[in-house]
């Protein structure tokens, strides 16, 4: 074997800013998504097993076609620490490189919680680490040494620290915003026993001595990103499956560190259109999860998407983030019967001062409106909010609780809930050092503090941010978009939180009792 590709840690291992957790209803210290409220009402089936239904990681599905196109040949681990026995078999097939993407890992101990598993079974075989979090900690080494505070983010990025822990398990690091072709270049040459040294776009360790090689942009085309499906094996497709529509962002959000020195790019509707067709045929996926958080920033290019997604006569279900502009009277309708089945909207706050401070430009009325159109098509919601950005204060939040209070809920689809902490994210355009001294804004990631408020401050608002909200829920898992109606969803979603504040709240025994009754009710009426 030439290469195995690994994506990362199952989803429950990864990083999570969101406060959802403190907002689930839980029973025995499990999560009562769909699958398990089946397993606790005895109403389990085998066609339900959560494992069926979760979303793989696009990134390694895509480094696999990469390669593998390019006559490489490849084997993909989606979760390692849930696929263990078929890593350790895998490694008998003696690969010469591991490629692993930083993609959903968010800091340099994450990464070292797959380096430590890989090493102890494959302490030889060359490591290649490439990412988002490789690129951004080239982006913070350049600032190294200005008035840029690095020193805070050495202990979550590389190149920062001379510390021989931060760097021991990886032999190279891909440094590029896209970075398949040098992953490519690295591997063919390993293969080829030759010096992969000189392929630009990397660092390395020699002697304890960061080096890195010379710059050179890829461009890689965007249809690269079309995958060959009749080649993938079947055990890498997933009946939710991710597709990637897009590259960076237009917006410059001053919270966001995302899109720094990214270009923005869109695949066009044809090329979606083509992938979707192509994934329906495998027959095992039933529903499209766009990766995107700018997919669909554009009205004409959603519309156009919808048609293409209508003309091809596939009924598939889909979800995506979609900008509240984009979404109108006159193509509410094409969503609809394309398959949209749930929109993911970064409102971030009802707070017009607020929201102008982000530069989000968008306001409390464009968010009403999308709400109204969305609901009254049976459509869902999945909005995001931040809690704390600076200029935040008691009455700001209040009136985002206001305004999310105004929602439209008539009809059977459900509105969810996600509350973030404000995160003081290196390389987002607040951490420049005249921006931050603008708020008095101190501190690093989850601890700081600037004019208006502090992190504890925060994370108490956002704790009881959906205590005092109505008729809007947490998130429980894409899938269960897929294993019921939105009216079983929203019907299923209203007892679990009545249960979750009856609990919280200490309310009489048989009062709870009677609504884990409706729940089982709701649960087990439609029992295979």
């Amino acid at each position: 074997m030439d290469a195995l590709i690994i994506a990362g840690l199952s989803k429950g291992q990864g990083g999570q800013f969101s406060l959802k957790k403190n907002h689930l209803l839980s029973r025995d210290g499990m999560v009562m998504n769909y699958v398990n409220l089946q397993k606790v009402f005895g109403c389990s089936s085998s066609s339900h097993k959560l494992e069926n239904f979760s979303t793989p990681y696009l990134a390694g599905i895509y480094l696999y076609n990469y390669l593998t196109r390019r006559g490489l040949q490849c084997a993909l681990i989606n979760f390692l620490d849930l696929e263990m026995d078929e890593f350790r078999r895998l490694l008998n097939e003696n690969p010469k490189v591991i490629a692993l993407s930083s993609t959903f890992l968010i800091n340099v101990e994450a990464v070292k919680n797959v380096t430590r598993l890989i090493r102890q079974y494959a302490p030889d075989i060359k490591i290649i680490l490439g990412g988002p979090l490789v690129y951004s900690s080239y982006l913070l080494h350049q600032r190294k040494g200005s008035d840029y505070d690095t020193d805070a983010c050495a202990k979550d990025y590389f190149f920062l620290s001379d510390d021989r822990y931060w760097h021991e398990d990886v032999d190279v690091f891909v440094v590029e915003e896209q970075g398949e072709k040098t992953l490519w270049r690295i591997t063919d040459a390993i293969i080829k026993r030759q010096d992969f040294r000189d392929v630009p776009n990397i660092a390395f360790y020699q002697d304890d001595r960061l080096i890195f090689t010379g710059r050179k942009t890829e461009d890689n085309d965007l249809s690269e990103d079309l995958i060959n499906w009749e080649e993938i094996p079947e055990q890498y497709i997933h009946p939710i499956f991710p597709v990637r529509g897009s590259r960076g962002c237009p917006y410059k959000c001053k919270y966001c560190n995302f899109s720094l020195g990214r270009a923005f790019r869109l695949k066009s509707p044809e090329l979606i259109a083509r992938e979707i067709d192509a994934l329906m045929k495998t027959g095992r996926v039933k529903m499209i999860r766009f990766t995107d958080d700018n997919l669909f920033l554009q009205r004409v290019h959603l519309e156009e998407c919808c048609r293409k997604i209508i003309a091809s006569g596939k009924e598939i279900k889909w979800t995506s983030f979609i900008r509240a502009s984009s979404i109108t009277e006159e193509n509410i309708g094409l969503l609809r019967e394309s398959g949209c089945v749930l929109a993911q909207i970064g409102m971030e706050s009802g707070d017009r001062n607020v929201l102008a401070e982000m530069n989000k430009k968008s306001m409390p009325e464009d968010y009403l409106r999308a709400i109204e159109l969305l609901n009254s098509h049976g459509i869902s919601s999945q909005l995001y909010f931040i809690i704390g950005f600076p200029g935040e204060t008691k009455e700001s939040i209040e009136n985002t609780i206001d305004m999310i209070n105004r929602f439209y809920h008539q009809g059977p689809a459900i509105n969810e809930l996600m509350v973030f902490p404000f995160q003081f994210a290196p390389l987002s355009p607040l951490y420049d050092p005249e921006a931050s001294k603008q708020y008095h804004l101190k501190g690093y990631m989850s601890n700081w503090s600037h004019n208006t408020m502090n992190s504890e401050q925060a994370r108490a608002y956002a704790l009881e941010f959906l205590d005092r909200v109505e008729n809007i829920y947490p998130h429980y898992g894409i899938e269960e978009f897929l294993m019921l109606s939105v009216s079983k969803l929203k019907e299923i979603s209203v007892i679990r939180s009545k249960i979750r504040k009856a609990e919280s709240n200490q309310m009489p025994s048989e009062v709870i009792v009677r609504y884990w009754d409706e729940l089982k009710k709701a649960v087990t009426e439609n029992c295979p």
